[in-house]
C-alpha cells in the first residue's frame, strides 16, 4: 500500500510539502541530515518520504551503483548518532521497491508529535569540500516543495506552528483526524468501534440508534450493489469523535452481503436541458476529503473476497482529484453529451441479483451502472486530454 502511495506521489511529477525527489544519494552528510530535519518538521505534521533515484520532475533514473548508498542500519546510526535537542530525533526508516525496472529508495520519516526537531550540536560533513553546516538551535522546515536553507531558520509564523503542533494545539480536531485516518493501522478495536492508539481520544463510533432511528434495514440497495456478485447490502451509520464530540458521521454500506464496508459515495448528476430523461446519474468521491479518506480507512485488506467486492465497488465510483476537477470534467461531458450517450447505450456491463426487480428498476439500475462505467473512461481520456 506504500508503494502504490509513492508511485502516484512519483506520478504528480512534481514535489511536495511532505515528499522530495533526490536524484542520486547525498554526497555531503549535512545535507542529507538537512533534508530530513526540514521533512520531520513538515508543517502537515505526516509520514514524509525522500525519495531517492527520481529526477525532480518525476523522471526515473535508479538508484542501483550509487557508491553514497545506505542501508537502513546506517541510516538510522546516522540520524540517531546526532545530537538532537532533548535527546529526540527522528524516526527513520529505508524502503527499496522496482519501478520501471529501475530500484528506488525511499527513506520514510515519522514525526510523530515531537515536532520541532533541532539539534544541540552544529553537524558539518568534514569530508566534504562544499562546508554546510546543519546549525544547533536552527529550525528548518518544508512549506510546499521548498526546504528552509540550510543557513537559515524558519520563520516566525512557521516555527510557531510546529511548537502549536508539539503542545497539541494544532492543527485542529477535525484536521488531525484526517491526517489520524490516513495510518488505519494504528486504529484499535473495542466494544463499540475503534480508538486511535496514540490519542484515544478520538474514536470511530457506530451508532446503531440512528441507524434504528433512520429505519436503515429498509432502505435499498443502490445502483452500485448490483455490480457485486451478491446484491444484498446492509447500512451503517459512523461517527467520529474527538472525546465526546462528534467531528463527523456518515452513512456506510456494507456490499456483497457484508464483506467489504465503505461510506455511501456522493450524488453527481450531469443534466443536459433539465429534464429528468436527459440526466446521467453517477457516485463520486474527491480526494483528500474527509469522505474519501474514511473510504481508505475502511478497508481493511483481510481477505481475497474483501478485495474483489473493493475492486467492483471502485468501478462503480468516480474519484476526483478537486471540486475544481469535478466542475470541468462535468462541462466537458456536456460538451460531448451525444458521444457519452452513444457509448452508453453501446456499452455491455452486466448486473447481478437483479431477477427479484421490476423491469423499470432493471434498466434504471443497468442504466446507471452503464453510465458510470462510460464515464470512468471519459474522466481518463479527459485528464490526457488536459496533459
Amino acid at each position: 500500500m506504500l508503494k502504490d502511495k509513492i508511485i502516484n506521489l512519483i506520478q504528480e511529477k512534481r514535489e511536495g510539502s511532505y515528499w522530495d525527489f533526490k536524484a542520486e544519494y547525498h554526497k555531503d552528510k549535512a545535507e542529507l541530515l538537512h533534508d530530513i530535519i526540514c521533512l520531520s518538521n513538515n508543517l502537515l505534521n505526516q509520514e514524509a518520504y525522500l525519495i531517492l533515484g527520481v529526477a525532480d520532475n518525476g523522471h526515473i533514473l535508479g538508484i542501483e551503483g550509487d557508491s553514497n548508498r545506505k542501508k537502513q542500519e546506517e541510516l538510522i546510526s546516522f540520524v540517531t548518532g546526532k545530537k538532537f535537542a532533548a535527546g529526540r530525533h527522528p524516526k527513520v526508516s529505508l524502503m527499496t521497491f522496482e519501478y520501471e525496472e529501475k530500484e528506488i529508495d525511499v527513506i520514510i520519516i515519522n514525526p510523530k508529535g515531537y515536532v520541532p526537531y533541532y539539534l544541540e550540536k552544529a553537524e558539518t560533513d568534514q569530508k566534504s569540500k562544499k562546508n554546510k553546516t546543519v546549525n544547533a538551535g536552527s529550525i528548518y522546515t518544508r512549506v510546499e516543495d521548498k526546504n528552509t536553507p540550510i543557513d537559515s531558520t524558519a520563520s516566525p509564523l512557521d516555527t510557531e506552528t510546529l511548537w502549536k503542533i508539539h503542545f497539541g494545539l494544532y492543527p485542529t480536531p477535525i484536521k488531525r483526524l484526517q491526517n489520524y485516518l490516513r495510518t488505519p493501522e494504528k486504529w484499535m478495536p473495542n466494544s463499540t468501534g475503534y480508538f486511535y492508539s496514540e490519542s484515544p481520544e478520538y474514536i470511530v463510533y457506530k451508532n446503531e440508534d440512528i441507524e434504528e432511528k433512520e429505519n436503515y434495514f429498509n432502505l435499498v440497495s443502490p445502483f452500485y450493489a448490483y455490480n457485486q456478485i451478491n446484491s444484498n447490502t446492509l447500512y451503517s451509520y459512523y461517527e467520529f469523535k474527538y472525546h465526546s464530540t462528534v467531528l463527523y458521521g456518515c452513512q456506510c454500506i456494507s456490499l456483497d452481503s457484508g464483506i467489504y464496508t465503505t461510506p455511501v459515495p456522493e450524488p453527481g448528476a450531469i443534466n443536459f436541458n433539465m429534464h429528468r430523461d436527459d440526466t446521467i446519474y453517477y457516485r463520486y468521491f474527491i480526494e483528500e476529503t474527509m469522505l474519501y479518506n474514511i473510504h481508505l480507512f475502511m478497508y481493511k485488506g483481510d481477505s481475497m473476497e474483501e478485495k474483489f467486492a473493493m475492486d467492483k465497488f471502485v468501478e462503480c465510483v468516480l474519484v476526483y482529484k478537486s471540486d475544481v476537477e469535478k466542475e470541468l470534467f462535468e462541462n466537458y461531458i456536456l460538451d460531448n453529451w451525444d458521444k457519452v450517450n452513444q457509448s452508453i447505450n453501446e456499452n455491455n456491463a452486466h448486473v447481478f441479483g437483479t431477477e427479484h426487480l421490476s423491469q423499470l428498476a432493471k434498466e434504471d439500475i443497468t442504466k446507471k451502472v452503464k453510465s458510470v462505467k462510460v464515464l470512468k473512461d471519459e474522466l481518463e481520456n479527459f485528464r490526457k486530454n488536459i496533459g
